[in-house]
């Protein structure tokens, strides 16, 4: 590929009845200028190219994680309720055995699973609010770019169509029923762990989208 040097350093052989010299130099050097900034921009457009497509990468290699973390959770929600409603029935029957102060006792603890479980149903709506509005954010950002360059724009829909179906799995996670009086709140945390591991891209003051970390 030639480079402006290229252009505004070439030697033509001179004729007789020849185009003027003068001409032609000053020719070569505005060719020499539009190309070059042409060239830049280019080389400008490739680096943003890779950054976009090291962000695909990166959405691919999320997604396994994501689907794990999404399939533990199902199964978990399903724990949660066999062990809540068998705790209910032991407490049930303790407090039909007994009278008064284990009554008085077991309406307590039933009543502080209840509150922790309503405090883990609203930890996960959270949740699957703040990882469907990052990926949102992320699905515009890399849209943006989707006509620089062929190639990368068929990573692009192959990582957006990844993003959807990760989004789509967050969405059918089955909300847990109102009888289930007891939830785990470490799984939330470990979710959001996972969810902060996506990566972030801003806009710089040059006008262009870069890592968050740089």
């Amino acid at each position: 590929m030639l480079t402006p040097e290229d252009i505004e350093n070439k030697e033509f052989k001179k004729e007789m009845r020849g185009y003027s010299i003068s001409e032609v130099n000053n020719f070569m050097k505005e060719v020499a200028a539009s190309y070059e900034k042409i060239y830049r921009e280019n080389l400008g457009a490739m680096d943003r190219i890779g950054m976009l497509t090291d962000a695909v990468r990166q959405y691919k290699s999320m997604e396994d994680t994501l689907k794990n973390a999404l399939s533990v959770a199902k199964g978990a929600g399903d724990d949660i309720k066999t062990n809540a409603h068998g705790q209910a029935q032991v407490i049930i029957k303790d407090a039909e055995a007994k009278a008064g102060e284990i009554i008085n006792r077991a309406a307590k603890e039933v009543a502080d699973i209840n509150y922790r479980y309503e405090e883990m149903k609203r930890s996960v709506e959270v949740f699957k609010t703040k990882v469907v509005t990052l990926l949102n954010s992320q699905l515009e950002i890399i849209k943006d770019y989707s006509d620089i360059n062929k190639e990368t724009d068929k990573q692009i829909r192959s990582g957006a169509e990844a993003v959807e179906v990760i989004k789509n799995e967050i969405n059918d996670i089955p909300d847990m029923p109102d009888d289930v009086p007891g939830s785990d709140m470490s799984l939330v945390a470990q979710l959001e762990k996972v969810t902060q591991e996506l990566p972030k891209i801003r806009l710089n003051e040059n006008g262009e989208y870069v890592s968050v970390d740089e």
